[in-house]
């Protein structure tokens, strides 16, 4: 094979590479904005109950839960308006398995919370279904709806998980769905300033740590009042450094997202390091 040949064939199998690794986008914002349960519902026909195991994901962005419901649950979902925002519902064992054929190809990188809530989820569905072989089947069942509840509750002990057979982009990509839905930025008061800002805060210490790791700057701390892990960047080098990542290597889709982030681009480097009254100009 000649050197132009193997030139070629490279730069086809990078951007095969670079197309799979955009589908855990995806995995990263339904990480962010995901419940998983088991609902017990009463039969309509008066026969008692039945389960129904369910993963839902929350957001205002009522266009992008589409795009989701399509890239991710082949357009079974179903949205449904809730108080600020909307809900994309999979119910029922066939959807429900549908997003864990899809989780299967494109893994949660990191998440001790999520991770386990989708274990949990996925190991009871063997138990639901009338035609289920599972012994004590309702006792699992119930199990699992406990199990469930307590991890929103009380959350989880730390695991350790080894990130190192994924590449890069996968975990770009992973992050940048994680910042749509749990991301923030823009400006705070800082005394008589204003200070510019990208943070994000979650239940999961596995994840925000890997946003530190990956980006390479920040710090992160315990919010007293929630009890979130807290990372976030005030420096405005790295805050541009962050947006210019999450703006063109690894794209937002969340429309409040980007516009932030493109406010934010343009307001600091609109400011030059001679003026002395940044706080003040904006």
């Amino acid at each position: 094979m000649s050197n132009l040949t193997k030139n070629a064939s490279g730069a086809v199998n990078q951007q095969e590479t670079s197309l799979v690794s955009k589908f855990f986008y995806y995995t990263g914002f339904c990480v962010g904005e995901l419940s998983c349960s088991v609902i017990r519902a009463n039969d309509k026909r008066g026969r008692g109950f039945y389960f129904m195991p369910d993963i839902t994901i929350s957001n205002a962005d009522r266009n992008l839960l589409q795009e989701i419901n399509g890239v991710v649950g082949r357009n079974l979902g179903n949205i449904s308006p809730i108080k600020g925002g909307y809900n994309l519902k999979f119910r029922g064992k066939k959807k429900v398995e549908i997003i864990f054929h899809f989780l299967q190809k494109h893994p949660v990188i990191t998440g001790d919370l999520a991770r386990k809530k989708l274990e949990l989820l996925q190991n009871v569905l063997p138990a639901i279904g009338k035609d289920s072989e599972v012994l004590n089947r309702e006792k699992v069942i119930e199990k699992c709806r406990k199990d469930l509840k307590d991890l929103k509750l009380n959350g989880l002990v730390k695991e350790s998980i080894d990130l190192n057979h994924f590449k890069d982009d996968e975990i770009g990509f992973f992050l940048a769905g994680i910042i749509d839905a749990e991301g923030s930025c823009g400006f705070k008061k800082s005394g008589l300033r204003l200070q510019p800002f990208f943070a994000v805060a979650m239940k999961d210490l596995k994840i925000i740590e890997l946003i530190k790791d990956f980006l390479n700057c920040g710090n992160i701390h315990v919010r007293t009042n929630d009890g979130l892990y807290h990372w976030e960047t005030s420096k405005i080098s790295d805050v541009l450094k962050v947006v210019e990542i999450f703006m063109t290597r690894y794209p937002s889709k969340l429309k409040k997202m980007k516009d932030r982030m493109k406010n934010l681009r343009r307001t600091l480097n609109d400011y030059t390091p001679r003026s002395r009254n940044f706080g003040k100009m904006i």
